[in-house]
């Protein structure tokens, strides 16, 4: 564990606005020694582990991005992140067998979302939605697809249905699953269904 964590750990769990004066007042030959294979342990993976993973977030950062038709910015083609579209596609666990559509189970947390972005005439334009989607850190190759896919009518916007579907995916993308090559029909929203199911 680091130094300060475990400081803050034993002295100053709600961590008080001047935390200083609140460690004066300990005494730090009391607190348990910090054991020497956890530091070492720490140290290899800061050192050896992460720099391996370095590059493949490279890779996938710079990862060759088809256009994403259907753009929310003004006057573009591309949906409203620059770059889309990962390599790994597999389709959705949990298709529901009678058809029932996988996201109405949290519909309404994703709607209260929604309604707090401000959409206009019931719809969220591209810039908006993709301010919400960012703060999840997801690389815009993951938000790209998953724009893609969401936006089912192609009309550079989201709706309440739409905006769920998006949510649903990157839920689902930072469970570690991936994303679907089409929308299989248990992911498109039933408002969206004459449009086909499938992100063409």
């Amino acid at each position: 564990m680091p130094v300060h964590l475990h400081v803050c750990t034993h002295v100053c769990p709600l961590f008080p606005p001047n935390p200083q004066e609140l460690l004066q007042v300990h005494d730090f030959t009391k607190f348990p020694p910090l054991k020497p294979r956890l530091l070492e342990a720490l140290d290899e993976l800061l050192t050896r582990d992460i720099a391996q993973l370095m590059p493949l977030l490279r890779q996938e950062e710079a990862a060759p991005a088809p256009d994403v038709q259907g753009g929310a910015f003004a006057g573009a083609m591309r949906g409203p992140f620059a770059e889309e579209e990962e390599g790994e596609e597999e389709e959705e666990e949990g298709a529901g067998e009678d058809g029932e559509w996988v996201v109405t189970k949290d519909k309404p947390k994703y709607d209260e979302i929604f309604y707090t972005l401000a959409p206009q005439d019931g719809k969220l334009s591209g810039p908006k939605a993709r301010s919400w989607m960012v703060t999840t850190r997801l690389p815009n190759s993951v938000l790209g697809r998953i724009w893609q896919l969401s936006d089912v009518d192609r009309d550079g916007m989201l709706d309440a249905d739409e905006f769920a579907l998006a949510s649903h995916l990157i839920g689902a993308k930072l469970e570690g699953r991936g994303l679907p090559a089409d929308l299989p029909r248990h992911l498109v929203p039933p408002s969206k269904r004459r449009h086909g199911g499938a992100a063409d």
